[in-house]
């Protein structure tokens, strides 16, 4: 019985498997606090508005660029005003907005880019890698929006990666990857939140391996030595002191897979393994990687922009000082010459911070009721039904905006969420943090400990019967020769008391 338990531990490499699993169970620990799930749940539900907000705005496919002409036709149809006079005023009443209109699709700012590098180059007689240090130097926030948003917009549509959804469908664009763990990760992580814990408890499991074997060496050497004493005459009582030993061993196994829980833990562990796997495969772990750089670079261009505090608004005046002040032209005539060479990046530049976008538009729904002589209610039905696209970033982004910096405005819950060192986490940008830092590594540095856990057999369940039987074995086993031990030990009693009354 020894030599089998020995072999099992050994045949079924329950140190390398189970010491993997307590990796895996103290590297997770972090990311399974009651407080962080919930945190996690709060942070996707942040990034999601965001990514719907900036959804129709990023390419050609969003929808928005093209929804723009058809409003301001339809503005001008129901006013009998023409198209440019609906723009100028428009332009007038909400420079910000209209500013972020015109800059639509940002995929087509990100066209322009290379243009505007080498037009300043020219201008300003450097050459491009010197205007990019230029505005790195001078103009860091600007340039940090510039340098990823090329990135974004080629991106968003065409995730890198080969990333699929746990049912198996490919993941493509940064809102299927928004999907992927808003619908698959995060969840894994809601529902066995409870079954992780309950693995984690009473030490987790790398114990199981040396119980075992202990257990085995044990009955190894007392069978041993009750085989070696009783050869050579080993007396009853010391024999059944073995035997008494025995049978504490095996009832001390038993009583432990009930103090420990190790059915209810066990099970738990298993149906954890069952419901993470998907997310645990190789292919999804560099996937992970893989969109969660490409919505950090979202994150990295939108942050100068989003508010004042990100910079990049405070530098725009500040470039054109500086464009001006190089080549002796007139600041109002280096913004004509932009407008006219790069609409779409002017347009940009005129919209941020976006703070200012979303601050017009409360009064923009009463300005387009009182100029179509409808409703507020029956402007806002019109933009939903007639311009879906636009109306979802209008709906969005003031949630974005107003919570860029101080995300509980949106999501109170996300007070709860903090990293894993337990810095707070409060902004958009430290959501990300979060996500790239911390939850993702964790993937990639338990991914061949997750596989070596889930792919060797036997499951998780079979322990807990497993360490019962031996237990149960054990114990039967040093119960019946501590009863022949008494029986001998009786008997020899009568041999002797008979002995002594014959002589």
């Amino acid at each position: 019985m020894g030599v089998i338990i020995v072999g099992l531990v050994l045949g079924l490499q329950l140190f390398p498997r189970l010491n993997a699993a307590q990796n895996l169970i103290n590297d997770a620990r972090p990311a399974f606090t009651a407080d962080r799930v919930a945190g996690d749940r709060a942070a996707i539900n942040m990034v999601s508005t965001t990514v719907d907000a900036f959804d129709p705005a990023v390419t050609a496919k969003g929808g928005a660029s093209s929804e723009v002409p058809k409003l301001v036709a339809f503005v001008a149809q129901q006013t009998g005003l023409s198209q440019a006079q609906v723009l100028s005023t428009l332009q007038q009443q909400f420079p910000h907005t209209t500013g972020l209109l015109t800059a639509l699709p940002l995929s087509d700012v990100s066209a322009e880019l290379p243009q505007l590098v080498s037009f300043l180059a020219t201008t300003l007689k450097l050459t491009p890698d010197q205007v990019m240090a230029t505005l790195k130097a001078n103009f860091p926030h600007l340039y940090q929006a510039i340098q990823n948003l090329p990135a974004v917009t080629s991106g968003w549509d065409s995730v890198p990666g080969t990333l699929t959804r746990f049912d198996g469908t490919r993941v493509t664009t940064v809102p299927q990857a928004r999907d992927y763990f808003s619908s698959d990760v995060i969840p894994v992580l809601e529902r066995q939140n409870g079954n992780f814990r309950g693995l984690d408890s009473y030490g987790g499991v790398a114990f199981l391996t040396p119980l075992l074997l202990v257990v085995g060496i044990a009955v190894i050497l007392f069978g041993a030595a009750m085989a070696w004493g009783s050869a050579r005459g080993l007396s009853s009582g010391v024999a059944a002191v073995g035997w008494s030993v025995v049978t504490i061993v095996g009832v001390v196994v038993i009583v432990l897979v009930f103090a420990l829980n190790l059915f209810p833990r066990l099970s738990g562990g298993q149906k954890l393994l069952d419901d993470i796997r998907p997310a645990f495969t190789a292919e999804r772990v560099a996937g992970d990687r893989a969109a969660i750089d490409l919505i950090s670079r979202a994150v990295d261009t939108v942050d100068p922009i989003a508010t004042p505090a990100g910079g990049a608004s405070s530098e725009v005046p500040k470039l054109v000082a500086f464009v001006s002040k190089q080549t002796g032209l007139s600041e109002a005539a280096v913004l004509s010459t932009l407008q006219e060479k790069f609409p779409h990046t002017t347009g940009l530049l005129n919209a941020i911070p976006l703070s200012n976008v979303t601050a017009e538009f409360p009064k923009l729904i009463p300005f387009l009721a009182s100029t179509l002589k409808l409703s507020n209610d029956q402007v806002a039905a019109a933009l939903k039904s007639n311009f879906p696209h636009l109306n979802q970033a209008i709906q969005n982004l003031p949630v974005v905006v107003s919570a860029w910096n101080d995300v509980a405005k949106a999501q109170p819950d996300i007070t709860k969420l903090s990293r894993f060192d337990g810095a707070p986490v409060k902004t958009v940008p430290e959501i990300r943090d979060y996500f790239i830092s911390d939850v993702i590594p964790v993937l990639e540095r338990q991914q061949r400990n997750f596989q070596k856990v889930d792919t060797t057999w036997p499951r998780l369940t079979v322990f807990a019967p497993l360490l019962l039987v031996v237990g149960i074995l054990v114990t039967l086993y040093g119960l019946l020769f501590f009863s022949l031990t008494r029986r001998q030990m009786a008997r020899s009693k009568i041999s002797r008391k008979d002995y002594v009354l014959a002589s």
